[in-house]
C-alpha cells in the first residue's frame, strides 16, 4: 500500500456497498473534527514516512555505487536484481485493487463495532505498536504455515541481499495480508490510522535490506536493523525461524525468535530455486505444493501439506521438520 492511494481515498466519496447509502468513510470524514484529526495524524506520520523513504533511496544509490566499486555487480548478480524488479511489477499493478478491497473490509468491520479509540498522537503511537505486534505474528505464520509460505517464500528466494531484494514480493500478499490486521479495527482503531501505521512499518523495512550498514549499537536492542534482517534472510541453520519483527525487534526477544548476526548469512532458500525467470520465481512454491498434494493419501495429509510447516511430509517426524521451514523441495 502507498500513502498517495490512502490520500486518494480520503478525497473521494467512495461507496463500498449499497450505491444509495453513503459509505462509512464518507460519513465520518464529513465530520469536520474527525477529518481534521485523521489529516493531522496522516500529516505527522506521513512526514516520518517521507523521511524514511528519502533516506532509503539515498542509501540505495550509495549501495549501488559501492557494489560497483567493489566489483560485485557481476552478470549473475545483475540478473538477480533484474528478476526482483520484474517480480515487483505484478505487485504494483494489483496494488490499488487490493488496497480498495481491504479498505472496504476495514470500514465494513468498523461500521459494525460500537466503539472507537480516540485519535490523537498517543493513540497513533499505540496503533503503530499494536500493528507492529500483529505484523510479527503475521510474518511468523507466513514462515510456519506452508500455504502462507507459498507466497512469502518469493521474498526469500533471492540468493543476494540488497535493496532490490526488498522489491521481490508476491502480488498475492496484497490480497491476503490485510486479513491479519482486522483485529486492530475490532479493538477500535480508526481504519485510516491502521493504514497509516501499517504504511509506516512497511516503509521502514525498505532501508534494512542492505549489507552496506553493519551493526548500529544500542538502536538494535529495540528496533529492527539491517543486521537483524540479514539474519532473517539467512538460510543457515542458526538463522532459520529468526527475527520476524517489522519495526521493533523486541517481539523476537520476547517470544524466543531472536538471533544475533554472528557471521555473514547464506541468503536465499535452503534449496535454491536457481532461476531468475520472474514467472518461475512467483510460482515455484505453488508448483511444489501441487506436487505434494497429488501424493496425499487422505484428508489428513492434505491438511498437513497445506497448514503444517514447510518441509512437512507424513514420513518426517516433528523434530525433523524444524530446519526445513525456510524451504521445501521446490526444485527450480
Amino acid at each position: 500500500m502507498k500513502l498517495n492511494f490512502i490520500q486518494y481515498l480520503l478525497k473521494e466519496d467512495i461507496d463500498f456497498g449499497d450505491s444509495k447509502k453513503p459509505s462509512r468513510l464518507s460519513l465520518q470524514l464529513k465530520d469536520q473534527n474527525m477529518e481534521e484529526l485523521v489529516a493531522k495524524a496522516e500529516e505527522n506520520v506521513g512526514l516520518v514516512i517521507f523521511a524514511i523513504f528519502a533516506f532509503s533511496i539515498g542509501l540505495a544509490i550509495v549501495e549501488f555505487f559501492w557494489e560497483w566499486h567493489k566489483k560485485k555487480l557481476t552478470k549473475w548478480r545483475l540478473g538477480e536484481m533484474l528478476s526482483s524488479f520484474m517480480v515487483y511489477i505484478p505487485a504494483q499493478l494489483t496494488e490499488k485493487a487490493a488496497t480498495a478491497m481491504f479498505v472496504a473490509g476495514f470500514f465494513f468491520l468498523d461500521d459494525i463495532i460500537p466503539w472507537q479509540i480516540p485519535i490523537n498522537i498517543w493513540t497513533t503511537i499505540l496503533a503503530i505498536i499494536v500493528i507492529d505486534f500483529i505484523y510479527y505474528w503475521e510474518h511468523r505464520w507466513e514462515h510456519e504455515i506452508r500455504l502462507l509460505w507459498s507466497y512469502h517464500s518469493i521474498h526469500h528466494s533471492s540468493p543476494i541481499y540488497n535493496y532490490t531484494t526488498a522489491l521481490r514480493v508476491s502480488f498475492i500478499d496484497n490480497f491476503v495480508s490485510w486479513l491479519f490486521f482486522l483485529p486492530a479495527i475490532a479493538l477500535g482503531f480508526h481504519p485510516i490510522i491502521v493504514l497509516i501505521a501499517l504504511g509506516f512499518i512497511l516503509t521502514y523495512q525498505f532501508w534494512i535490506h542492505t549489507e552496506l550498514i553493519r551493526k548500529i549499537g544500542w538502536f538494535e536492542k529495540i528496533f529492527n536493523s539491517p543486521s537483524h534482517h540479514r539474519v532473517h534472510h539467512g538460510s543457515d541453520d542458526i538463522y532459520l525461524d529468526k527475527n520476524y519483527g517489522g519495526l521493533l525487534i523486541i517481539w523476537d526477544r520476547m517470544f524466543g525468535t531472536f538471533q544475533e548476526e554472528v557471521f555473514k548469512p547464506t541468503y536465499g532458500l535452503t534449496t535454491q530455486i536457481a532461476t531468475i525467470n520472474p514467472v518461475k520465481v512467483h510460482f515455484f512454491e505453488h508448483i511444489s505444493i501441487t506436487r505434494d498434494l497429488k501424493k496425499a493419501r487422505n484428508g489428513k495429509e492434505v491438511f498437513g501439506y497445506l497448514f503444517n510447516k514447510p518441509g512437512w511430509s507424513p514420513e518426517k517426524t516433528g523434530k525433523g521438520q524444524k530446519n526445513e521451514n525456510i524451504e521445501t523441495d521446490s526444485g527450480s
